[in-house]
């Protein structure tokens, strides 16, 4: 199945101009070198990424805004990589929210169809398999284009009985929307019989169990890209409560141009910060 998904979109992507051949070998060429990092007897083992910076980094080099995307998801096959070779746990990446609907319809066409082709793709699914890795989205499914649920949801059954190492990607997801669909969860359970409020007022907690991540750990670190360094960053409205005492990195670069040696400096960085979490 991944394959035939990913030959019936192939002719909707137009092949690359050279330039930006050339900045995926750049992108391909960065991350095939992953330093060492010693994580052993430290805390951090969930890692989530806001990537932003995709049409500004491809401007920047003066190509169409769209081949951003696909510089994007070059880089996310890249962090997967240092995440398995550092001992991440999981790692979550947010590639499109649910405002992005919002944006032209021909770069909405064109990040659908990446975004199928990329998870449809042989190398990603046996890459998943091979190291044994779970892949979960997080978001909503409803309004995604069939090809593509129908990706997601081939990648999340073949993986589903994996649990040592979890990929997370966050697509049509807003907090707020994540937020509501988990009430309507917990209501459901209620009504049913199957669940009982009084569990949640003794253990405020239970409510992440309806959340997209359900009974996932909560992030430790979260990195958002393109951030300027005189912006007021903000967070979107990313995981509102799996992120209530995560650390938080503004990285000026765009996501794109996001380099094996930041993630390494932000998680170093993260490290050598102890976080009270209340006390």
């Amino acid at each position: 199945m991944a394959v035939n998904l990913a030959e019936r979109i192939r002719s909707s992507i137009n092949p690359e101009p050279e330039p930006v051949r050339a900045w995926l070998q750049e992108i391909e060429q960065r991350w095939s070198n992953i330093p060492e990092l010693d994580l052993s007897g430290s805390d951090i083992k969930n890692v989530a990424l806001i990537c932003d910076g995709n049409r500004r980094a491809a401007e920047q080099r003066g190509v169409d805004p769209v081949w951003g995307h696909l510089a994007g998801a070059e880089v996310i096959k890249g962090i997967m990589k240092a995440g398995k070779e550092w001992g991440i746990d999981t790692l979550t990446f947010w590639v499109w929210s649910t405002e992005n609907w919002q944006r032209d319809q021909s770069q909405v066409n064109f990040v659908m169809n990446l975004a199928t082709k990329f998870i449809s793709s042989r190398d990603l699914v046996e890459t998943f398999l091979r190291k044994k890795t779970r892949f979960v989205h997080l978001g909503r499914k409803d309004r995604l284009p069939n090809t593509l649920r129908q990706a997601i949801e081939f990648l999340e059954k073949k993986t589903a009985d994996f649990g040592q190492t979890t990929v997370n990607l966050a697509m049509d997801y807003g907090g707020l929307d994540e937020a509501s669909r988990a009430v309507v969860r917990l209501a459901q359970q209620v009504i049913s019989g199957r669940f009982n409020l009084k569990d949640l007022e003794d253990d405020p907690e239970t409510i992440l169990k309806f959340l997209d991540t359900g009974n996932q750990s909560r992030p430790d670190l979260v990195i958002r890209t393109g951030v300027k360094t005189n912006e007021m960053a903000h967070t979107s409205g990313f995981m509102p409560l799996q992120t209530a005492y995560a650390g938080w990195q503004f990285e000026e670069s765009f996501f794109p141009d996001f380099t094996p040696e930041h993630l390494k400096a932000s998680i170093e960085q993260f490290i050598s910060y102890q976080r009270r979490m209340g006390e």
